[in-house]
């Protein structure tokens, strides 16, 4: 390894430009006597430092980041001594290359003193910031990052703001975002057709507040629609004007002393909620509050948040209750940027909107994640965390597509995968169209053409579609393949892993559908070892909106139609008895009766023969209530049987009949405990292998701990910087295109 001189040339990769990376070089070169030069380039920041001693000055780059700096490498060479009589901060050279892009970030400290203090002339000054807070991705059309290239383009410093925007000890020394009420942004105030408002529009927002109203309030990256969370009247309107029956909704509140009032949360999750990003953190909720029980019904956990913007924080200084901030979007489509889109598309759900004059450029949900045994579970990627970008070497741009649900995309260029944020669901017009806009938004922040596409290996989905149509090289990777990439992507792994992906559905190579895998994989193909045995959907589709269908379909593999008709079970009583006589004739002939091996399918059957839930409002409803009741304590497994890997629960299926609906506490832990076992019976016969998991089942907090104490460190993968759903899925498919680039081309 090179052991610094006195005259190096240090090159700097990751997330080091628009966070006050080249002020931070220029105050630790004056620091330490170096003399040279910080530039930002297409390739990362590159310094030129000559002192008597380099190596002081090279520990503190590393040490003393700043808050929202991340070093993926730090490459130093020897360079020719140059005569420069101090150290300078010099303008960026164009190209956008493989540079990360700087994260938007939630309002600072020193910010929010600022807008406190009566005397200073930021004092309630909705757009404040500097070069630890802001806005960053949201407001960029092209990189390098510089303020021609962002929305901000359209405000004229005034004189005071350029001085601190010029000043190299300065907070806001190239703060892009700078302003202030004499030359930023302004707000505005309209009412659901649009129509200006005259009057304060905080003072507004809050007067309809107050009076149960629902307004839509613009973020960083796009509307929240808000209302009282106390409200049963205003929560209620509200899921009624947005047709959102059950799924639970985010509540933002104003400090970390009101929002302990109302959830229980331990100081990895205190961390996270009041740290640099502040995403939405689904945590214990307390019971006996004045929060409307119909945020999340029957659930007893929360999403929570903190303001992280100035604006949400004006709103709060006039309001002493917490609030329902959920996004402006319609069923799982992107959030909503623009105030028109609002009043065309919501105009009947909300009754005013808070809007802004600095555009959104682009869109990017909050964050969602929870904490399971001190670690994160990325359930949703967004606001703080994407694009997120990491380094691995790659000789030609190659585009993967994600999956249909929860879409994403992911780019390979130079030296870094870098994968989007959350995009939706695919399959409308809104969705798809955001879906293409990220693919050019991508293209052009990096310059890249792709020369290949991957995508996911269902001929249907709209992602799958789009890769067609473009008419390149481009292949398909199985989608529970694809979930084990992702993991083996995030840690950098590239031997034999012993794989586990489970989830709600995926097409197999076999033309059926899969979502409880076990395989041995690699990045250059997979084994299937072992699946759950596939039960039938009754109905299709139809089946994964209700799991009585699916529990029905286990109970036909376990009895004849006359025993099934006499049992007196949750599953059973759901339907008429001539329901069930259609259905079983459905099953035993095979019509409209896909079959399926989804972990995800089990859970939801599972959720019926309990006595949980019958029918669903949103994915994933079943787990989550069934996560609710369980105890810990009860470790014991339901029987099982697999031969030739495949994983037969009939046994189970007996069992929970015989304990009934009256013990959901025994039902919903002993199933837990027969996953871990499932887990443990392939664990056990590939000891050798590293754990690697993947899939929606996994958001499941209390599994996810189970799962950690279990099979503890060294050897058990499991997603933290990205999400564990089909959010990565694109992750995983470019991490194969990238290792397999070579043999592609010469097939």
């Amino acid at each position: 390894m090179f052991k610094p001189n006195n005259h190096i040339r240090i090159t700097i990769k990751g997330i080091v430009q628009g966070v006050g990376f080249r002020p931070f070089v220029y105050r630790e070169a004056l620091a330490y006597g170096v003399k040279g030069f910080v530039i930002n380039t297409s390739e990362g920041v590159v310094i030129e430092a000559h002192a008597q001693e380099c190596e002081p000055f090279i520990q503190a780059l590393r040490e003393h980041l700043p808050p929202r700096a991340r070093i993926d490498s730090m490459e130093i060479t020897p360079c020719p001594f140059a005569e420069y009589e101090n150290f300078e901060i010099r303008e960026s050279t164009l190209g956008h290359g493989g540079v990360a892009i700087p994260l938007d970030s939630a309002l600072c400290p020193a910010c929010e003193a600022e807008m406190d203090d009566p005397s200073n002339r930021r004092y309630g000054y909705p757009f404040i910031n500097c070069t630890d807070c802001g806005p960053r991705y949201t407001i960029i059309q092209t990189p390098p990052y510089d303020r021609v290239r962002t929305s901000m383009k359209h405000f004229t410093m005034c004189s005071e703001c350029m001085s601190e925007y010029t000043d190299p000890t300065s907070r806001r020394y190239h703060a892009e975002p700078i302003s202030c009420p004499n030359c930023g942004p302004k707000l505005s105030f309209t009412d659901n057709k649009g129509e200006a408002i005259e009057g304060d529009p905080v003072t507004l927002a809050v007067e309809m507040l107050k009076a149960g109203k629902i307004i839509a309030l613009k973020g960083l990256g796009g509307f929240h629609l808000m209302c009282d969370a106390t409200s049963d009247t205003a929560v209620e309107e509200l899921r009624l004007r947005k047709h959102r029956r059950a799924k639970p909704l985010a509540v933002m509140f104003s400090s970390l002393e009101q929002l302990e009032m109302y959830v229980s949360i331990n100081e990895v999750e205190k961390m996270h909620i009041t740290g640099v990003i502040k995403p939405i953190v689904i945590v214990d909720a307390v019971r006996g509050t004045n929060l409307s029980s119909l945020i999340a019904p029957r659930i007893d956990r929360l999403g929570v948040f903190l303001p992280y913007t100035p604006l949400h924080r004006l709103l709060f200084e006039h309001i002493d209750f917490p609030l329902v901030a959920t996004s402006a979007n319609i069923s799982d489509e992107p959030i909503m940027i623009r105030a028109s889109e609002i009043v065309e598309r919501l105009g009947n759900v909300i009754d005013g909107i808070v809007d802004h004059d600095r555009t959104i450029i682009n869109a990017l949900d909050d964050a969602v994640i929870q904490i399971a045994e001190g670690r994160v579970v990325m359930l949703r990627m967004g606001r703080g965390y994407a694009p997120h970008t990491f380094a691995l070497s790659n000789e030609k741009p190659i585009l993967a597509l994600g999956a249909h649900q929860k879409s994403s995309i992911a780019l390979g260029v130079k030296d870094n995968m870098i994968l989007s944020g959350h995009i939706g669901d695919l399959g409308s017009v809104e969705a798809d169209g955001y879906f293409e806009r990220t693919v050019q938004t991508f293209k052009r922040f990096y310059e890249a053409e792709p020369s290949l596409l991957a995508h996911d290996l269902h001929p249907q989905y709209a992602s799958s579609v789009y890769a067609v149509a473009q008419k390149r090289e481009h292949y398909g990777i199985q989608h529970h393949y694809a979930h084990i990439l992702a993991c083996m992507a995030e840690y950098g792994l590239s031997e034999k892993v012993l794989g586990f992906a489970f989830d709600g559905t995926g097409y197999g190579e076999d033309g059926n559908l899969w979502g409880g895998e076990v395989m041995i994989a690699d990045v250059h193909g997979y084994e299937r070892i072992g699946y759950l045995k596939p039960m039938a959907l009754l109905g299709g589709d139809k089946a994964i909106k209700e799991p009585r269908r699916i529990a029905l379909s286990l109970l036909f593999e376990c009895f004849s139609l006359d025993e099934v008709m006499e049992l007196k079970i949750p599953t059973v009583e759901a339907f008429l008895p001539h329901e069930i006589r259609t259905l079983h004739h459905m099953w035993s002939k095979n019509i409209n009766a896909p079959h399926s091996s989804s972990m995800g399918r089990l859970f939801d059957a599972v959720a019926s023969l309990g006595g949980f839930v019958q029918s669903l409002d949103y994915e994933g409803q079943g787990g989550m209530m069934m996560e609710s009741f369980v105890d810990d304590s009860i470790v014991t497994p339901f029987a099982f049987e697999i031969e030739n890997g495949v994983i037969d629960v009939s046994p189970m299926v007996k069992e929970i009949i015989t304990l009934g609906a009256e013990n959901q506490t025994i039902i919903a832990s002993r199933f837990l405990s027969t996953i871990e076992a499932i887990m443990e019976h392939f664990a056990n016969m590939n000891s050798e292998l590293p754990i690697v998991i993947g899939g929606g089942v996994f958001q499941n907090r209390v599994l996810m701990s189970r799962l950690y104490r279990r099979f503890g460190e060294g050897r058990f993968y499991a997603q933290q910087q990205t999400p564990i759903n089909d959010g990565s899925i694109a992750l995983g498919q470019l991490y194969y295109a990238l290792h397999n680039t070579k043999e592609t081309n010469e097939r």
